[in-house]
């Protein structure tokens, strides 16, 4: 018995029914499809729950927290001692008007 050559457009055939039954991606070219890339699990999530997304250490909330510590937030004792230091000089924020009487809107003339 002598083997019976399979011509080209029958392997094609073939593998164009395979590529419709197994689902996969019919590249009889073998250009680059990405399909690797596009099968590959995203990484995305398991990045999202490897980094805790609820911690904030801010000095102010660890001190609000845990009083018994005494924690000094040193930059918001600063800010409070230059308020008070420009007050001292009367560069303070103005006073805010009880009513309408007390505005330096309504005491302007126009």
């Amino acid at each position: 018995m002598a083997a019976a050559a399979v011509t080209s457009g029958r392997l094609t055939a073939l593998t164009k029914t395979r590529c419709s039954i197994f689902q996969t991606a019919y590249n009889p070219t073998s250009a680059r499809t990405g399909a690797k890339y596009l099968r590959a699990r995203l990484r995305g999530p398991s990045m999202v729950k490897y980094y805790p997304q609820d911690i904030d250490l801010s000095m102010s909330k660890l001190a609000k927290q845990w009083p018994e510590l005494e924690l000094v937030n040193f930059a918001e004792a600063q800010r409070l001692r230059d308020v008070e230091a420009k007050k001292a000089r009367g560069k303070g924020v103005p006073t805010k008007a009880k009513d309408k009487t007390q505005s330096r809107r309504t005491q302007r003339k126009r």
